[in-house]
Parts: C-alpha cells; structure tokens; sequence
C-alpha cells in the first residue's frame, strides 16, 4: 500500500510538472509553493529546475522568483544564459531556504560542465539553519560539508596538484551577482566558491555566517571582481585566494569577524598529528598560493565587530575541550596575507583589530606547491592600521625582485597606530625573516631581495626598529633596504638591524655624478665599498670606499645621458663582489 501511495503522490508532482512547464516559459513569476513539509520543498526545488532549464534553453532567460520565504530539497543546478531573481530591488522579498544541497552549476562534485552569462539578483539564498553544523565542544562526525553556491568546482586531484589544475580553461564565464544576501547559518563550508571560472562580478551583497570556511573562495580563476560587498562572521577568511588566480580586484568590502570558527579545528588536527602547535592566523583577505598573480586590494574595511579589547571566540573553546589551566592565543587575526603572491596592490585600506589575539597587518610567504612563488611586485600604500597590541605589525619571508624594475616589496605612505606593544623581539615594525627549504637532504635558505620603506608615519610608544632582520643561517634575511623619511610620533625614525645586507635612503643621478646615502643599521661595523658597472658587470668608475657611520654621502662621479641603465654594486668586502647588494639605475 506504502508504494502505491508513493506511486500516486510521484505521478501527481509529476503531472502537475508538465501541466507547469508550458507555462513557466510565460509566467512572470514561477509558482513556488510556502510550507516548510518535505513535499512541498521537493516539489519547489523541481519546479524551480524546470523553470531554469527551460529559460536556459528558450528566448525567456528571466526566471523570477515570488515574493515569500521557500523551502528547497535537492540541489539547484544553474545553466547558461539565464537571470534568476526577485520580484523587486529588495533582497528580503524572497529568500529560497536550502534544506539539504546548495545552488550549483555542476550536477556532480566532479562533471565540471561548461556556463557562461548568469546572473543572480535580487533575492535572499540561505541554508536552513537546522541542518547539522560544526560544533566544536561537541565535535560531530556528521556535519553537512558543502559550500552554500558553487561557481565551479575542483576535483581533488586537482587540489593535490597544487596550482596544476587538470585544465586551466576556465569551465564558467561571465557570471554576475548583485544585490543579494547570502546566509549559511553556520552551516556547511564557504558562502560562495568559485572554480575555473573567468569574468566574474560579485557586488552589494551581503554574505552572512560561513560554516568552517570563508566568505568566498577562489581556485583557478580569472578576472574576478568583488566590490561593495558586506562580509560577516566567517569560519575562516573573508576572502581567499587559493591557487593559480589572476586579475582579481577586490574593492570596498568590509570584512567583519572572520577565523571564527576554523582555528578550534584546526588545533585540534595539528595536535592529533603530533606536530608542534604554532599558531592559525590565516587573513581577512587571503592569498594562500601558489600562483597567485595581479591582484588589487583597494579601500576595503576590515575590523571586528562591537568590543574592545575582543578574544577569539575559539582560544575559550579550546582551554574549555583540553582543560587548559590559560586561555591560550592560538588562533590570531591577520588582516592581509600574500603568500605565494606576485604583482599585488593593497591601497587605500582601513585595518582597525582591537584585540590581544592580533598577529599582524599584513604577512607575505613564498608557497611551494609543485611551482615556487616567491612574492614579488607587492605594493602597500596609502593603508590605515590600527591595533592594540600586535605581534608583528609586518612579516615578510623570502621576496624577490625583477632587477630591471627594482619591483621587490614596497611600503609607503601608511599610517600605524599601535595603542598597546608590539610583541616581537625587537618591537620592529617590519620583520624580515628568510626560508629555510630541505631537499635532498640539503637545506637551502631563501632570503628577501628587495624591501623599500618610505614616508611612513607611526604612533607608537613601544616601536624599537622599523625593520629588522630575522636569520638561522647567519646569512642576510634582507639583501637590501630602502628607509627613508619614516617618523614615529612626529620624528624621524629610521632605525634597522639584525642581519640586513645593506640601507640604502635613496640614489639619485646629478651634476654628472652618481649619489646615495648609505645608512649604517644599528648593530653593523663594517666599512661599505661601493662600485659603478654596466648591465654585464663591467667596472665603468672606480670603487668608492665608505667607513661607518650614522649615514654616509657617496658620489661617484660618471657621464650618463639619458636612458642609460648602470648597476651599483655595494659589497663589503673591497674588490669582492661575489655577495653584494645590486641596484639596477636608469637615468630620467
């Protein structure tokens, strides 16, 4: 009798799918149904997926959703050229409630089909929020574990090959989101992930409660726009870009409360690993790399929510779970990472954490996942940061430079205002440390070309060093440095040490001369023999010899015009300059 009962209700959703379908092409607004049994969200996410199939595949792209709060069973499958929406401008008129799978363009976790020229406004997705979610004193095996919209997806052998995707054509094109809100209730993984997909646009829209992971997350992807967008309470990071990504801006969000969740997790895998517990600080915006290239981070915000001095929620939960007699701060806030990161602009920006679990400003790493990236091209200007205590402001491993456009890693222009201490071991503000690398058996260490420092204006009573160097190997962490014109509280304050190669504050060509000031770091001693060579390295003036001081003028005098590229070369060794410092110069 059961099955026949069965039969008859399959039949009736059936039959009233195909009275509905001839007229979905035509109605303006598809007839989804308010009621929260499980026929009722069965029978909606149907009629939902034959209006999009149908629009998809007809001149009638729109699908409009009506006015009302829907419940849906079963994923939604987007397709190509159609525009789902609300009835009007209001994101609240609508909202369609996901019961047990997201919205998604591929109907498997592996069919990675091709869709171009979507777009979604106007209306409210959500997950429910009763379905099983991450909770951490608790800990179940059963959570739900998917992403509440997927533009795309990876395959996990993808995501074993580092940044190698099977391929690199992008599988999803032209894709915009706008005016909408995004609520995964703590539920399941990210908010929005996109996948091998290239022209996307997502703007005005808020993007609400991330499960264990982040607001949006990017994988492989090309030309992606997020702008005006409201981030908040995210497991993980607000923004993240995994690996191969290119051209990516990221303009005027705000990102509030993230690493909410994940941290806990987190401590408890490393752990169980046997591995030593450092720390989780992954950022509000994040490369996590490798292959991550031509990226702008523009006039974002980035803050906690309401309360000073405010802990991680996961430090109280892990001391609760392993009965720690201290709150530890495992998990701690960066705003900006740039790990295997190149060519990247952070402008205009407001950082303000008023926490005691802050870590850092901005952090940048090379990442070595089948590619080496090492940053390069990294450019902060014009930011405000704001912290209480902080454990380094600024961190950088291992960057490199383009010789031919002097494009290391560049700070200027920012203003910092440390109301606490700085926690690193010489208060620095910037704090450069090179990368040990073992392979076979042999360890390599990878230092930092290029970092110039300039017209930076700090507040802090507890800054020591504006920059110092970090080094396992006795070797320099920084090849070579430009300070110039930084002032803490109003005073010049140009203070570096600690394995630094050489402090340059600036070089300049005039009066047929080439000139600098070379400044001694605080803890150096040896005198500086600086020589003038052509692009091959052949010597084209004689070798000047500088004795240590405070600062030291050099001039080599030299008949440029125009146009000409020289080296300088500062070694501290005379006539030696197998290790030295290398400055590419073009005459203007």
């Amino acid at each position: 009798m059961k099955k026949t009962i069965t039969y008859i209700t399959g039949f009736i959703i059936s039959l009233t799918l195909v009275i509905l379908i001839p007229q979905i092409a035509k109605a303006e607004i598809i007839p989804l149904t308010k009621g929260t049994t499980p026929e009722i969200a069965t029978q909606n996410g149907k009629v939902l997926q034959a209006a999009i199939n149908q629009a998809s595949t007809t001149k009638a792209k729109q699908v409009t959703l009506p006015a009302g709060l829907f419940y849906i069973n079963g994923k939604i499958i987007l397709k190509s050229n159609i525009v789902l929406t609300g009835p009007n401008s209001t994101p609240t008129a609508t909202t369609l409630t996901m019961n047990n799978a997201p919205m998604t363009t591929d109907s498997t976790p592996t069919s990675q089909e091709s869709a171009t020229n979507i777009i979604l406004q106007n209306f409210t997705l959500q997950y429910n929020p009763t379905i099983s979610k991450f909770n951490y004193l608790t800990n179940p095996t059963n959570f739900y574990q998917d992403n509440l919209l997927n533009i795309g997806m990876t395959t996990k052998a993808e995501t074993a090959a580092g940044y190698k995707a099977t391929t690199k054509k992008a599988l999803k094109t032209n894709i915009k989101i706008s005016n909408m809100i995004f609520n995964a209730n703590n539920v399941g993984t990210s908010i929005i992930n996109i996948a091998k997909a290239k022209n996307v646009m997502i703007q005005n829209s808020q993007l609400l409660n991330s499960g264990l992971q982040s607001g949006i997350s990017l994988t492989y992807s090309d030309n992606i726009t997020l702008t005006n967008n409201r981030l908040k309470n995210l497991g993980r990071t607000g923004i993240v870009m995994y690996y191969g990504n290119s051209g990516i801006t990221i303009y005027n969000n705000q990102v509030i409360d993230w690493m909410q969740r994940y941290g806990s997790y987190h401590y408890d895998a490393v752990k169980k690993s046997g591995e030593t517990l450092d720390s989780m600080q992954d950022a509000a915006i994040d490369s996590y790399g490798p292959a991550n290239q031509y990226i702008t981070v523009k006039n974002n915000r980035i803050n906690l929510s309401a309360g000073a001095n405010k802990v991680n929620p996961n430090n109280p939960l892990i001391a609760k779970k392993w009965r720690l007699k201290k709150v530890p701060n495992y998990t701690r806030y960066t705003a900006f990472r740039a790990s295997g990161a190149q060519y990247v602009l952070y402008q205009g920006n407001t950082v303000n954490i008023d926490s005691p679990d802050t870590f850092s400003f901005f952090t940048t790493n090379m990442r070595k996942s089948n590619t080496l990236t090492r940053p390069k091209g990294i450019v902060l200007t014009g930011n405000n940061f704001t912290s209480r205590n902080i454990d380094y402001p600024i961190r950088i491993f291992a960057g490199i430079s383009d010789t031919a456009l002097l494009n290391g890693i560049t700070i200027q222009s920012n203003n910092f205002r440390i109301v606490g201490k700085i926690n690193n071991y010489y208060r620095s503000l910037i704090n450069v440390r090179e990368v040990p690398v073992t392979e076979n058996k042999r360890t390599a260490y990878y230092p930092t070309a290029l970092l110039s420092v300039f017209n930076n204006n700090i507040r802090s009573t507890n800054l020591g060093s504006m920059v110092d160097g970090s080094s396992t190997s006795k070797k320099d962490a920084l090849q070579l440095l430009f300070l110039n014109n930084n002032k803490n509280n109003g005073k010049i304050h140009q203070t570096a040490r600690n394995y630094i190669g050489t402090t340059l504050k600036s070089i300049t060509y005039s009066n047929k001369a080439i000139r600098g000031t070379i400044i001694w770091n605080a803890d150096e001693t040896k005198t500086k023999y600086i020589r003038i060579t052509n692009l091959a390295g052949k010597p084209i003036a004689p070798e000047q010899k500088l004795i240590k001081g405070v600062t030291r003028n050099f001039s080599i005098p030299i008949k440029l015009v125009r146009g000409n590229q020289i080296k300088v070369q500062i070694s501290e060794s005379k006539g030696n300059y197998t290790n030295n410092s290398t400055i590419l110069y073009q005459v203007k």
